[in-house]
């Protein structure tokens, strides 16, 4: 069973969000300009004066076969038993916007970055299985599978279907100061969209206002899983 929680009619945190979208659209607007769009963002570029056009890319099929590009990666930071390098638009640096709490389709690339590496390798060398752990969700991991090597696309998808699955009521025996502040995140993502209030409270909705991909990192503990960052902007 999902946790749902009912919307009051109105209320002063309603109010306050409502001010802070409408006052953060210019800004949205301007940094839309400077990223390659994928198939489904709702921006349109003839809706941005004077702004440089966005080139929308499609994704590749979760398990399409990958390709590799030596210059788009970067060596781990860490010293761990196997050498591992990981693909540049999973490590930190802003090369992608990824919002997770919309579809892949939104996902944006800087220029520069072509869409095919969308379809590299996430790691040298190929893995065929990866953990992902949340630091700040410690109850919940994200695991990535395919058997002919991750790319950076299974990646995303994963990370995204993984933080959007609806949160069971045994999964709400948190502290209660966490639960609250999830349950704010909920009511104000699933306002305007009666669909989504249907569903509940989500996992995301624990990491409040950071729901853009900031990286991975190897993790602290010397084994062979990764921790993912989020940042509240990008």
């Amino acid at each position: 069973m999902n946790y749902r929680i009912g919307t009051p009619a109105s209320s002063s945190h309603h109010r306050s969000w409502a001010v802070h979208s409408a006052q953060s659209g210019s800004s949205g607007q301007a940094f839309q300009g400077h990223w390659s769009a994928l198939p489904g963002s709702s921006t349109s570029p003839s809706a941005i004066p004077n702004a440089p056009l966005l080139h929308p890319v499609s994704l590749p099929h979760p398990n399409a076969a990958s390709h590799q590009s030596p210059m788009s990666y970067q060596h781990s930071s860490t010293s761990h038993s196997s050498f591992i390098v990981l693909h540049s638009l999973l490590s930190y640096g802003p090369n992608l916007r990824f919002n997770i709490t919309q579809d892949l389709a939104h996902v944006q690339l800087r220029p520069g970055c072509s869409p095919t590496m969308l379809q590299e390798l996430a790691v040298q060398p190929p893995v065929s299985h990866m953990i992902i752990t949340i630091p700040e969700l410690c109850a919940w991991t994200i695991e990535v599978v395919n058997p002919r090597g991750i790319t950076v696309n299974n990646v995303l998808a994963m990370i995204r279907e993984t933080l959007n699955r609806s949160v069971a009521s045994h999964e709400m025996q948190r502290s209660s100061r966490a639960v609250n502040a999830a349950i704010d995140s909920f009511r104000a993502r699933s306002r305007a969209d009666p669909r989504e209030h249907a569903q509940g409270v989500k996992r995301v909705d624990f990491l409040g206002p950071k729901v853009f991909f900031a990286g991975l990192a190897r993790a602290r503990d010397g084994s062979d899983s990764w921790e993912i960052h989020f940042a509240q902007n990008v």
